[in-house]
């Protein structure tokens, strides 16, 4: 829970973060598609369909059937009716209790989607332990501590992402989004491992995952000049934005985790998500064209 301070002092500094950041253009300089598959909601910066991205057998990964996101307690009244407009059927939520709890999802309620907690949630990458670090100015410890959360995600939390699967590959559950609060670490593993099960090849799935920064930039900008006063700018800006963005060994420590324990994707793929080789078929069916 946040403290009392923060809770009085956080809507002044956000407010005066957005007169001293100096974020990039959303879309400038990236290929098409990076707007084209960016869901821009007011109360969600990294809500994005996964679609469009070609596989190593010439397919192409189906446009509006699988999306990632960040927390979607923030969502507006017209947030919700964009997201009900795209016919979402299941949500999963990979926050901790705590989280979802505190800031529940605001959803379309006609029809409503199921939504499955399949949380993730660890002493070395709770939130509190985060804000307590980069506000004290230890931003230069964070990115190790987000590889060895990458890590526990393929390893320790693999049941979820085996959770997650036995939905999606399920017709009647699509479209589908996968979300948790930045929707970088949790959400980012969860769509490496669906783009990769599709066959997306490797350096795509990276592409993907780096994407977060350039729709999360103005947002990163203003967290760290927040942080940044609040630690009497005690508080590394490089370092505030590595962590609060994402970095391509992120998420090569959770692929090395993989191969480490089962050898490679294919044989995790069997043995940790519980997708068979019929199954893996039957489900490259149902999200390729």
């Amino acid at each position: 829970m946040r403290s009392p301070r923060l809770a009085i002092v956080l809507p002044f500094l956000a407010t005066l973060a957005i007169g001293c950041s100096d974020a990039p253009a959303l879309y400038e300089g990236h290929p098409p598609h990076v707007e084209q598959r960016h869901v821009p909601l007011e109360g969600a910066a990294n809500f994005r369909d996964l679609g469009g991205y070609p596989t190593e057998d010439g397919r192409t990964v189906k446009w509006r059937t699988f999306y990632r996101s960040d927390k979607l307690s923030d969502l507006t009244d017209a947030d919700v009716e964009k997201v009900q407009a795209l016919g979402i059927r299941l949500v999963c939520d990979f926050r901790g209790p705590d989280e979802w709890q505190e800031e529940p999802d605001r959803l379309p309620t006609n029809p409503a989607p199921e939504v499955a907690h399949l949380e993730i949630w660890d002493p070395s990458f709770s939130a509190e332990g985060f804000r307590d670090s980069l506000a004290g100015g230890r931003g230069d410890d964070m990115g190790q501590l987000l590889v060895e959360g990458n890590r526990l995600f393929a390893g320790t939390f693999s049941d979820r992402y085996a959770s997650m699967f036995a939905r999606i590959t399920q017709a009647e559950n699509l479209p589908s989004v996968v979300h948790c609060t930045a929707g970088k670490d949790r959400a980012g593993f969860a769509s490496a491992l669906i783009l990769r099960t599709l066959g997306v090849p490797m350096e795509t799935v990276y592409d993907d995952f780096l994407l977060t920064n350039h729709y999360t930039a103005e947002r990163i900008e203003q967290q760290v000049f927040m942080i940044r006063l609040l630690s009497f700018f005690r508080a590394d800006a490089d370092g505030l934005r590595s962590v609060m963005g994402v970095e391509r060994r992120f998420l090569e420590a959770a692929f090395d985790e993989i191969e480490t324990r089962h050898g490679d994707f294919d044989t995790y793929r069997r043995e940790a998500l519980g997708l068979s080789d019929e199954a893996l078929v039957a489900f490259r069916e149902l999200g390729l064209e």
